[in-house]
Parts: C-alpha cells; structure tokens; sequence
C-alpha cells in the first residue's frame, strides 16, 4: 500500500477519534479528507469504498451537539434563514416537477451542505479557528497544486480529484475564493501571516493552470472588489500587494490562456469565435426560453440538461449515452430554469446578503481590523465565485456554501467584539 495511503488512514483514524471530544479538530478533519478525497487519487484505489467525507460530516455533528455551547446560534445569521427557506422552496419542488428523482438528488445534496453550514457558523467563533479554516483550505488546494507540478505536462490541467470538480473551469471557480481570503491574510498584523506565501503560491498557479479564462476574470473581480472596500489604515498596503499580485499573475498567464483569449478577442464573427466559447451564449439564449416556458416554479433540477434537446440547436449538442444532450454553463440560467423565479430569488438574495456584509468593512471603523480584512476577503472572494460562474455552472460546488458560512461567522466575531448579544446578524 503506498504510503500516502497509509498516512491517510492515520490522520483519518486519529481525527475522528479526537473529533469526538473536540468538534472543531472534525471540521478540519472534514477539509483534509476533501483535498485528499481518496476516490479521486491513484492511491486510493488501494483503500476500501467508503463515504469519506459523510464519515467526517456525521462524526463532526455528533460531537457538535454534544459540546457546542451555542448549538442555536447559527440561527441569528440572515444567511441561515435565506439558505433554509430555499432549502424548503426545493422540497416542495418534489412533487412538482417532472424528474422528482434527479431534484431529489440536489435536495439531499443541500441538507448535507447546509450541515456543513451549521457546522461552519457554529465552531468558527474565534479569530485562532477563523484562521485556522482558512489556512486549512489554502493548504489543502496547496496539495493539489503541488500534485499538478508533479504529473501535469501539457493543456489544461483537469484532473484534480475532488468532489464535484471535474474540470478547469470548476477548479478555478473552486479557488478563487481561497486564494483571495488567503491573501486577506498577508495585509494583516499576525505575526506569522507570511507562511501562507508558498501554499498561496502553489493555489495561485493551480489556478492559472486550469487555463479557465471565466477564472481569470473572476479573480480580476475579486481582486478589484478587495481594493475597493479597503480599510483606510490598510488602503496603501493593500495597493501595494494588488500591484505585486497583479505582476504575478502576468507572470503566471502561459501561452495556454494567452492562445484561449485571442480565440475570442481577435475574432470578427460568431463562426471564429471559439465555438466552447459561443456555445455559451447560445444556451443561454435557449435556457432563457425554458425560462419562460416554466417561469415561476422551475423545471428542477439540472433543467437545462433535460431539456436541452427541444430548446439548444443540434450542432450545439454533446453525445451522452440518452442522446444529444447540453448541460447548463452558466448559474444564474442554472438557477432560473432549475427553480424558477421563486427558487433564483432566494439564492441570489443570499449572494446578495453574504456580499452586503463587506459594508461592515469600512463601517465598523472600531472593529478588529484582522478580522475585517478576513470578512473583505471573504465578500470578495464570493463576488469573484459569482463572476466566474457566469461561464461555468458551480450550482453544485460545495464552495460558496462554505462561504456563505465564513462570511457570516466573521461577521459574528466582530459582532460580538462590538456588539451587544440578541439582535439577529
């Protein structure tokens, strides 16, 4: 058995184990088995069948519940109530829509990421647990940038063996937001901020990597969203490190993305445009069409995929098993045809509501500025998420669960640093 394999099962052993009695050592535990994610790596072949991650998540809740203090707290986030009302709009959904089975699948989906949210907003009450989920992440993406130097030779990299991710565009939607609150990092006052350098580094080119141009942009967004709302006291620092990051980025763009990008800006007609590229705006010509077909309460979910054949031209379809079929590249389309004009306007009001909170970033002019630059990065990192989105459906991610949970627990620690407890957050 190789060793990395055994050295899994040791982590995983020992984790759960003292997951028991600490919570919190769970919800680390439950990142390091996403990066590693033994079904997705050669080793793992050598390791029995299990649900990994389900192990963790269940193990994590069981002792939350057992030595959490403040089991209900998480209910005072505006977060948490938007995300349980969709949470709710989905399930009735069920007997609604025409594939109940392929909805049901995204419903059971959502039920385990929002106890992921629940354990987020419940454990991360401190500013050594913020940094510790955050550096835990980078670390983790680290791991699989690392990988990437090792095996990858030539094109996109792919194949990065997460959950979820299976493909570059989805791998940068992934890390955008990890590599922007990991930078957060390095403009505040700890004293070991500097070491989140090389596993930033790594993320950083991973991303680069995946040759994603909707990633590219993405990032820019967030990049510029984090200057923007900068803190005064931080505004020159911050100008200083966008700069450098900005000349590290030209660096790290290769003749890959270069080659994707003149693809479409040096074309003159929709026949030279990448066709990867102008099939986007063709589906969402035809999504905007199942739209209006089924308005108010969606078709369900993976919609599009469904009904791709009667709405998405031929010469735009891809070969499955069932046919010509063409799933979804965009996640407000995703939203709208999936869970209709009721099912888009919860969630996009928790995208909404996470962002918002970047306000508190310059309002909260008494509040611990680390901890405000972690929220600045979170808000931003969400928006850069969003943005690369629009070119790649991340409906599915676990990612912006985990932020919209980060967002609200940084936001609950400067509430209490300031605030005075019972009003809802």
């Amino acid at each position: 058995m190789p060793i990395t394999a055994l050295g899994f099962l040791a982590v995983f052993s020992v984790g759960c184990l003292v997951a028991l009695k600490r919570p919190f050592v769970g919800l680390l535990l439950y990142f390091f088995v996403f990066y590693m994610h033994p079904p997705g790596k050669y080793w793992g072949s050598f390791l029995p069948e299990m649900r990994w991650t389900l192990i963790v998540a269940v193990v994590t809740l069981l002792s939350t519940l057992m030595h959490a203090k403040n089991k209900s707290a998480w209910l005072k986030f505006k977060e948490s109530k938007i995300l349980l009302l969709f949470f709710a709009y989905t399930c009735i959904q069920i007997p609604i829509v025409t594939f109940s089975e392929v909805h049901i699948d995204y419903v059971i989906l959502l039920f385990k990421l929002i106890i992921v949210f629940f354990l987020i907003t419940t454990l991360v009450d401190s500013e050594k647990k913020l940094i510790a989920l955050i550096a835990a992440n980078c670390i983790g993406a680290a791991y699989i940038g690392l990988t990437a130097l090792q095996t990858h030779t030539r094109g996109r990299f792919e194949a990065a063996g997460l959950p979820g991710i299976e493909d570059g565009n989805l791998l940068a939607i992934h890390l955008i937001p990890i590599i922007i609150i990991s930078s957060s990092l390095v403009v505040t006052n700890y004293k070991k901020r500097f070491f989140i350098f090389i596993p930033l580094a790594l993320a950083a080119n991973l991303l680069f990597m995946s040759g994603s141009r909707g990633g590219i942009v993405g990032l820019i967004i967030a990049g510029l969203c984090f200057v923007y709302y900068s803190p005064k006291q931080k505004r020159g620092l911050i100008f200083q490190w966008a700069l450098i990051g900005g000349i590290a980025g030209i660096m790290l763009v290769g003749p890959l993305i270069i080659e994707r990008v003149n693809k479409v800006v040096k074309a003159t007609d929709a026949e030279q445009i990448d066709k990867s590229a102008y099939s986007r705006f063709v589906i969402i010509e035809s999504q905007w069409k199942m739209f209006k077909d089924y308005p108010l309460l969606g078709y369900g979910h993976r919609g599009t995929l469904l009904l791709s054949p009667f709405y998405v031209p031929d010469e735009y379809m891809t070969d499955t098993e069932i046919g010509g079929r063409r799933a979804s590249h965009n996640i407000t389309m995703s939203f709208l045809v999936d869970h209709g004009a009721i099912g888009a306007f919860l969630y996009f009001l928790l995208v909404f509501k996470s962002f918002m909170r970047v306000k508190e970033v310059k309002n909260n002019s008494e509040g611990l500025l680390n901890v405000r630059l972690i929220l600045l990065g979170g808000c931003s990192g969400l928006l850069g998420l969003m943005t690369a989105s629009q070119f790649s459906n991340s409906k599915v991610l676990e990612i912006s669960i985990w932020f919209f949970a980060l967002i609200a627990c940084t936001s609950g620690i400067l509430y209490k640093t300031n605030k005075p407890i019972g009003r809802d957050l």
